[in-house]
């Protein structure tokens, strides 16, 4: 057992990459929603603010159950629904796998967590940059697409919601399989000893 694995990280950007196509879509829709919520084009009224946020709840809700169906998402909701027909049992069996898995891997466990705190920073580190650049705000009001009186905070919050949030989700979803014994998530070397 590797005690310094970045299994779950790598993981969670294979996985990313693989299905990058079909979560930039539906995150795409909460990007613009949040953008447009923070006045990126303008002052909007209060009732359009609250209907863009149905708008963003569901395209993460969406983005969710693509995750849980590997690129499906009506095999992600069945996948959900699914737990919700659990038995006793089940649940006493993902507490057991949870508690040895946490108490063998605890290493690995700490590890990626603080690998994926630093990846996420550097996200929201690179979007608050990207959106500082003294050009990029200019070039958007001069060229009509941002609106004059907007700040550099919607650009922040777009540039989230196509990057570390995706990515939280993706790592959260592995973090969760690999806890609950499901170790296609990392490679043998990390995997419980039997």
């Amino acid at each position: 057992m590797r005690l310094l694995s970045c299994d779950l990280v790598l993981w969670a950007f294979r996985f990313w990459f693989k299905h990058l196509g079909i979560i930039s879509f539906w995150m795409l829709f909460a990007a613009l929603g949040r953008a447009g919520q923070m006045q990126f084009w303008g002052p909007i009224p209060a009732s359009w603010s609250i209907v863009l946020e149905f708008v963003v709840e569901l395209a993460r809700i969406l983005t969710i159950l693509v995750i849980l169906g590997h690129g499906n998402a009506i095999a992600g909701g069945r996948k959900l629904a699914g737990i919700f027909r659990f038995r006793r049992k089940q649940w006493a069996k993902l507490g057991r796998n949870i508690r040895l898995t946490f108490r063998q891997q605890w290493p690995v466990l700490f590890w990626n967590l603080l690998v994926f705190s630093l990846i996420a920073y550097g996200f929201n580190r690179f979007n608050g940059l990207v959106a500082d650049q003294s050009t990029l705000l200019p070039f958007l009001k001069m060229n009509g697409i941002m609106h004059e009186s907007a700040t550099t905070m919607p650009i922040v919050f777009f540039l989230k919601n196509l990057t570390v949030i995706p990515f939280t989700l993706i790592f959260e979803y592995g973090l969760f399989r690999w806890l609950t014994g499901n170790r296609s998530v990392v490679n043998r070397l990390v995997q419980t000893r039997a």
